[in-house]
């Protein structure tokens, strides 16, 4: 042992106990143990995405951002899993350290509530799957946002204090690509293809006729998604994306149409914030499930009480769905009235915040009832499942304008037009669902999986597409627009790419270190060089709607550490913003934690 106040040089310090423990190497060991105890180690990072052959744009993000890191003196490495493996340790598990992802997308600033609020900190699915929780702060802001007259300036100051705080890191809006043809069926450019309105609002040439390999009747979409194929279960987190295809087999009280919620499944409702925040609805007359069976008002009350508990007991442990979370969390209850009225009583809210709730999926009471029992399944830790989330639901029952007919797994999925749906009689006083009158144009469709979006392209060409519901990567999109009969439809979207970090352990749970992470990324850089101009650079979370304008989307203070557009981040800079997160440096430019 050194005496009080004398230096010894580490190196010299190692040789001599090599010199003098020869022959020991018992005591060798423990001494060297006891160094490297003492020895701060480099900090490292394990990026989780999905491989380049499922989503191109997440893996190349997460390799530029490992280079970034390892400037910034991070060991870092990315980590490929399939997406329904992302989803799984990410939503359910919540075990990752960092993912590079999509948001499936919103519609109104309220989705940031489920995805940052304490409350959800330890649920399943998008909420709060980063263990985030500022409760003096942020979780005012949730509430505040919901209830207030200023909403904008309280959105803007939630994001700005998101931004500082980094529980996750927003990267672009892209703008999707999807391949068409016209020649049997028109109106594509009328309404997304990211909602199932898109594929209600078609027109069909007199009755679609037959064209090379797609037969008469039948609506022919390709998709680069197999999940659909293996699992139509709405509350599987790990299964769904955006819900598309589920959204035509189940309907909502409500559905988003051109920028507001307007009555689908409901007649009409009465919006009151008196005392009580309620909504007093109608259902439509006649309404059924695809099994034949009533859909009353008990189906309703049902399935709010699902959504936030799939045992349907009033035992412990309370085990809600880990999809919908956010909306269902507006409802406080639901009281039956008559067969085809309901009155829900809500969380005090805005009219626009609150009618997000009616847009949940409805099921049927009589099918999910019996899948309400805890169970387990392989790749979910814990025990808090139920049946009705691990359970495939292999011939769904729904009540929407399109009903499962049959599918062959990694290869198609077929639907059939519902032909006892509200929408196939008159509609003389729904003015708003118009366009919508009589139903799907078509008696069938198929979605026929293609692991290549190139392919996808070639069976377009070849007559044996209608069009692409995956969007399409910048480098297929040149292809389609070479395609004879093929053309090209750009949509932007609210779905972003953003950066996940898990704030449950250390060094993400630093917020100043998230933040410095979050600065590695060279959003510019990415728009040009890996989505070839089909996005947006934003950090915002609140979309392309900010009112904070382009200050969000490029050259913000607390942008790039680096000049935008180059890739390469300044390791001086960065080395000084992990320095003021309290980390520290050796001798060979690694980063380490201070002791």
């Amino acid at each position: 042992m050194t005496g009080v106040g004398r230096t010894i040089d580490r190196r010299a310090f190692l040789a001599g106990v090599v010199g003098t423990a020869a022959g020991s190497a018992g005591c060798l060991g423990q001494l060297q143990a006891s160094v490297d105890r003492d020895t701060p180690e480099q900090v490292s990072l394990s990026i989780m995405t999905v491989p380049a052959d499922e989503d191109r744009a997440p893996v190349q993000i997460s390799r530029h951002l490992t280079e970034n890191l390892a400037r910034g003196g991070i060991d870092a490495t990315v980590q490929p899993v399939t997406t329904e493996q992302l989803l799984r340790d990410v939503l359910i598990n919540h075990d990752f350290e960092l993912y590079v992802g999509q948001y499936p997308g919103f519609f109104d600033p309220d989705y940031l509530y489920g995805l940052v609020h304490s409350r959800f900190a330890e649920e399943q699915g998008w909420q709060n799957p980063f263990g985030y929780a500022n409760v003096s702060e942020v979780d005012g802001l949730l509430e505040r946002q919901r209830q207030a007259n200023d909403r904008e300036t309280v959105l803007e100051e939630l994001q700005a204090v998101l931004l500082e705080e980094a529980p996750f890191s927003v990267i672009v809006y892209p703008e999707e690509p999807r391949a068409i043809r016209e020649d049997r069926y028109s109106g594509w450019r009328h309404r997304s293809l990211e909602q199932p309105l898109g594929y209600l609002s078609l027109d069909a040439h007199e009755a679609a006729r037959r064209e090379g390999d797609r037969e008469a009747d039948t609506l022919y979409m390709g998709i680069t998604d197999r999940r659909i194929t293996r699992n139509r279960n709405p509350f599987a987190v790990e299964f769904r994306h955006r819900g598309i295809i589920m959204g035509l087999m189940y309907d909502s009280l409500g559905r988003h149409l051109n920028g507001s919620i307007v009555p689908w499944l409901a007649r009409d409702w009465e919006w009151n914030d008196g005392p009580r925040t309620t909504i007093r609805l109608r259902l439509r007359e006649g309404l059924q499930w695809h099994d034949g069976e009533a859909l009353t008002a008990t189906d309703v009350a049902f399935t709010y009480r699902f959504l936030l508990d799939t045992t349907m007991s009033d035992e412990n442990p309370v085990i809600p769905t880990p999809r919908f979370r956010s909306r269902s969390s507006l409802v406080e209850s639901v009281e039956v009235i008559g067969d085809r009225e309901v009155e829900f009583s809500l969380v005090d809210c805005r009219e626009e915040v609150g009618l997000r709730a009616l847009t949940v999926p409805l099921v049927p009471a009589h099918v999910w009832r019996e899948r309400t029992d805890v169970t387990s399944i392989t790749g979910v830790e814990g025990s808090n499942v139920t049946e009705a989330l691990v359970w495939d639901n292999p011939e769904p029952v729904g009540s929407g304008p399109l009903q499962y007919a049959d599918a062959i797994v990694d290869e198609r999925l077929e639907l059939t037009r519902f032909d006892d749906h509200f929408l196939r009689d008159e509609l003389p006083d729904d003015t708003a669902l118009e366009e919508f009158a009589g139903g799907p144009p078509y008696e069938w469709i198929r979605f026929l999986y293609s692991p290549s979006q190139a392919n996808l392209v070639e069976l377009l060409q070849a007559g044996r597409l209608d069009a692409s519901a995956a969007s399409l990567t910048a480098t297929e999109v040149p292809r389609a627009e070479r395609a004879s009969n093929v053309s090209v439809r750009v949509e932007r979207t609210n779905a972003h790419y953003h950066v996940g970090f898990n704030n449950r352990n250390a060094p993400l749970s630093n917020p100043r270190f998230r933040a410095a992470v979050a600065r590695l990324v060279d959003r510019e850089y990415l728009r040009t060089e890996i989505f070839e101009g089909f996005a947006t650079p934003s950090l915002s979370p609140l979309g392309l709607r900010t009112t904070a304008g382009d200050e969000w989307q490029s050259n913000h203070p607390n942008g790039f550490a680096g000049r935008s557009g180059t890739g390469t981040v300044d390791e001086t800079t960065a080395h000084e913003l992990f320095r003021k997160a309290g980390y520290m440096y050796n001798e060979n430019d690694e980063l380490v934690a201070r002791q």
